[in-house]
């Protein structure tokens, strides 16, 4: 990775991003708002929900192309509704795809929007003009089913408009081979967000994410193991001494506690098989948000702290 550039934005292109993402922002949080009008738990996922933490806007920015959203399984069909009401478009396929536990949403294209006269919702659906704001809008219910399955009911209450950022870290740590846009985002969490070790809104809290890995053998051995890629790669960004000071001890604290962590048995029993068997989900490259710019390293057996890379 040290090799290629980063996905930090600089000039033009910053300033350009920043402008499309705060509109992406503000067209998020009018779908979790709506969500919220009618009594349906949406929450931000993925990149944006990384920003809408952010302190520093510049550092977080990089590309993005769609809205990452969860909700819950048992509110699918009012999900739905609502986003047919906000003027989106669902793409079947997904949802198929994925055993229903994933719904995607596209923007009306333009040439229904010149009939929208003949559409019962449609005030509801704006006429687009130039290139359209997103790809599409993905939403995750209950579980987010990728490399690993996280499990998010009962956790999506904890802040406003976005998951917590405890889920947030562990769902781009699970990734199997890690991606740079992703090493970023966790970057700009240990540097923005504030550590702490209880559910309060608005904090990394790394007893959760030590909980959950001590229930989760192959979670626990990618987090650890990307966390050492993360480490490893920290001077490749713009970042003061201090930053980065900080940013690695929050790194290695969340190693600490998951080391430390009593793990269930479920968790014992399975590292005894360690990687005789695959430890995580092959996920079809359309539902995965892959892309080439993957971190090069590899795990140890072990997957702790100082695991070869």
């Amino acid at each position: 990775m040290s090799d290629s550039p980063t996905s930090l934005l600089h000039d033009g292109p910053l300033k350009a991003a920043t402008s499309r993402h705060e509109d992406m922002m503000v067209e998020a949080r009018r779908i979790v708002d709506a969500g919220n009008d009618r009594g349906l738990v949406l929450r931000l996922t993925g990149g944006l929900a990384v920003r809408h933490y952010a302190i520093d806007l510049e550092f977080a920015e990089r590309h993005y192309s769609d809205i990452d959203l969860i909700g819950l399984a048992r509110q699918a069909v009012a999900i739905g509704a609502l986003f047919a009401d906000l003027g989106y478009l669902e793409n079947a396929s997904v949802a198929a795809a994925t055993l229903g536990s994933q719904r995607q949403y596209f923007k009306r294209p333009h040439s229904v929007e010149s009939h929208a006269h003949m559409h019962k919702r449609a005030h509801f659906a704006p006429p687009l003009s130039g290139p359209p704001l997103l790809d599409h809008v993905d939403v995750f219910l209950d579980w987010m089913k990728m490399d690993h399955e996280i499990d998010f009911r009962g956790r999506l209450d904890i802040n406003t408009y976005a998951i917590d950022p405890a889920d947030l870290f562990l769902s781009k740590l699970q990734i199997q081979k890690l991606n740079e846009k992703d090493a970023h985002d966790v970057i700009t969490l240990c540097k923005d967000v504030y550590v702490d070790f209880e559910p309060h809104p608005g904090v990394l809290d790394l007893e959760h994410v030590a909980d959950t890995c001590a229930r989760d053998w192959g979670l626990y051995i990618d987090v650890m193991t990307n966390i050492d890629k993360v480490l490893e790669h920290l001077a490749d960004y713009d970042l003061s001494p201090r930053e980065i000071a900080r940013i690695g001890r929050t790194l290695e604290l969340a190693q600490n506690m998951m080391t430390e962590h009593a793990k269930s048995l479920r968790w014992r029993l399975r590292a005894r098989i360690g990687k005789r068997l695959r430890w995580y989900n092959e996920i079809e490259e359309q539902f995965a948000g892959r892309s080439d710019d993957d971190l090069v390293g590899s795990r140890g057996e072990a997957g702790g702290p100082g695991a070869a890379g």
